[in-house]
């Protein structure tokens, strides 16, 4: 006697059972149809989702496709995405985080177990903050008082005043500098790379770098003016 499959409900002839054309055509539609059915659903994957219909979200980078949420960590230059700084547990360093009350993403710097973003353990990385730090530059007063240092990034601009008599004055050049772009004395002005040679000016002053600190050699009882531009 002829059994069924399961799925299918393809007939299965018994032992005994005559070939039976129209069972055999039988199970021959069945697959067919069932055939379809794969190939359809099979194309609607390889289309994923759109905004328009629901489907199989695809990860990827082009058009169209799901940002992996690890791509999120790799774009802010973290080891991986933490989830929100609310929920309770370790806060790993670098990974970023984000404040569903400040709405913005913070970079752990040390492991803690906060749930706000404390200034001392998280740094804002989203884009909004960034713009801000760029749009407010620092402006740093140096040991001379009313001399003011600006930082733009790497790079940074420190006014320093020497004024006295005929002699050597020292300033001490920051030592977080990792290289010198120019130096500016004014009103004698002269441009070099850091070194240690001196290099004259003008009016027959001259400077000399050296373990980090201007030395300028005066002529006469002058003020000078001196600009520093360097990388930090």
């Amino acid at each position: 006697m002829a059994e069924y499959t399961k799925h299918l409900r393809l007939i299965k002839p018994g032992g005994n059972d005559y070939y039976n054309i129209d069972d055999f055509n039988q199970n021959s539609e069945l697959i067919d149809k069932e055939t379809e059915k794969l190939s359809n659903a099979v194309t609607e994957i390889k289309n994923g989702a759109t905004r328009e219909k629901a489907g199989i979200v695809q990860f990827g980078t082009e058009e169209g496709k799901a940002l992996e949420g690890m791509m999120l960590a790799r774009l802010a230059g973290c080891v991986g995405y933490g989830g929100d700084i609310q929920t309770a547990g370790t806060k790993d360093v670098n990974y970023i985080y984000y404040d569903r009350n400040t709405r913005k993403m913070y970079k752990c710097l040390n492991q803690n177990s906060d749930v706000s973003a404390n200034v001392a353990n998280f740094i804002p990385l989203d884009n909004n903050s960034l713009l801000d730090r760029l749009e407010n530059l620092s402006t740093m007063y140096n040991s001379y008082g009313d001399n003011i240092i600006l930082k733009f990034g790497n790079f940074v601009i420190e006014n320093i005043t020497v004024s006295g008599s005929t002699g050597i004055r020292t300033a001490t050049v920051k030592t977080s500098f990792k290289s010198i772009i120019s130096i500016s004395l004014s009103p004698y002005i002269s441009y070099g790379q850091q070194g240690n040679t001196i290099q004259a000016i003008h009016d027959g002053n001259s400077y000399i770098i050296q373990n980090k600190r201007l030395r300028i050699y005066c002529n006469g009882n002058q003020t000078v003016d001196v600009c520093i531009i360097g990388l930090v």
